[in-house]
């Protein structure tokens, strides 16, 4: 019988793209049931925000577009490739 490394007390993490999904599921039924929105409608309405919200995840790797200039150096490679080791990679680009 192997162990598990997985301690019962350690609490598990939900990422936050997965509670906006939840979010814009409970809004969507809520609106339906409550507000009599048509589902089509609502299902229309909660792609576009969920296309919005995971656009913002992608991006919260970097910050603002402008945050990171693309000068080249005297070497030829750009402030962004000299810095790249230390740097978690994320975003869309």
């Amino acid at each position: 019988m192997e162990q598990s490394s997985h301690s019962p007390s350690r609490s598990l993490r939900i990422p936050g793209i997965v509670w906006a999904a939840l979010a814009i599921v409970v809004a969507g039924v809520g609106a339906v049931t409550i507000f009599g929105v048509s589902i089509d409608l609502a299902l229309t309405f909660g792609f576009f925000a969920l296309m919005i919200i995971g656009h913002s995840v992608m991006h919260g790797g970097h910050g603002r577009h402008g945050a990171h200039p693309h000068r080249a150096g005297a070497g030829g490679e750009t402030d962004e490739a000299r810095g790249a080791e230390d740097r978690p990679s994320g975003g869309c680009h």
